[in-house]
């Protein structure tokens, strides 16, 4: 079963066994409505990344005293966030996600340090997958800003599969085909509720169903964590906020 809740009693232990916790009515109805009006800029755009720093109405929106309650529900009271997105898969951006874990981190500056690999350069902001003990310290929240179901491709998550560390090649294969149909779990949620959830958890979500014109899916994607990366290596968007 997943882990659902409106109060947070238990959550770190859930999120530690399932790996995601479901928060229905998070936003009320005001919260939401600032919100939407905060993205009404970039409703249309597909992905807009370091979307808290590009968009300061959107982050002054959020209700930061309920996300920090959920944080230390979670055993990160002083987590910060360290990467912000916003996604829309909608009838004209409309791709398949296959299963995957989140294995990447934004840092503002390439250097050697050990465990840090695959740099990558994406419009100006580095890449990179760190040691797996970084991955397992954040905190995904994900706030829908309109209702997921099957017809408009819900997240699909796998419960506990972040406890198996980082997989990679036909370790990835190998895990989805034996893993058990009841583990799958499909995250319908209404406009409003959050998704949290650890980066390694697998996830993925299908094409929306053209027969429904396959009707928006805004997502507002916060990770959080409260690591020190290796000096002076900084996560990009709390560089950018302190200089900000």
């Amino acid at each position: 079963m997943p882990a659902i809740s409106n109060n947070y009693p238990g959550m770190a232990e859930g999120l530690s066994e399932q790996g995601f916790a479901l928060l229905p009515g998070f936003l009320n109805k005001a919260e939401l409505t600032q919100l939407e009006l905060a993205c009404q800029p970039i409703t249309n755009d597909y992905g807009v990344r370091q979307v808290l720093q590009t968009h300061p109405a959107i982050a002054l929106a959020l209700p930061w005293q309920k996300i920090q309650l959920v944080l230390q529900a979670a055993g990160m009271r002083h987590a910060k966030p360290v990467r912000s997105i916003f996604f829309n898969k909608n009838a004209e951006h409309n791709w398949l996600v296959a299963w995957h874990q989140d294995m990447t981190i934004c840092v503002d500056q390439r250097m050697d340090a050990p465990g840090y690999t695959k740099w990558t350069l994406k419009n100006g902001v580095h890449h990179v997958e760190p040691p797996a003990n970084v991955l397992e310290s954040m905190l995904t929240l994900r706030i829908a800003l309109d209702a997921a179901n099957h017809d408009n491709a819900a997240l699909k998550v796998m419960a506990g599969s972040h406890r198996y560390g980082k997989l990679k090649g036909e370790q990835v294969d190998d895990y989805v085909e034996k893993a058990a149909q009841s583990d799958v779990y499909v995250c319908n949620m209404q406009a409003g509720d959050v998704l949290l959830m650890k980066p390694l958890l697998f996830h993925a979500s299908d094409k929306a169903n053209h027969t429904t014109r396959a009707s928006q899916r805004r997502v507002l994607h916060l990770e959080f964590s409260a690591t020190t990366l290796p000096a002076p290596m900084q996560w990009a968007e709390a560089a950018l906020a302190a200089t900000s």
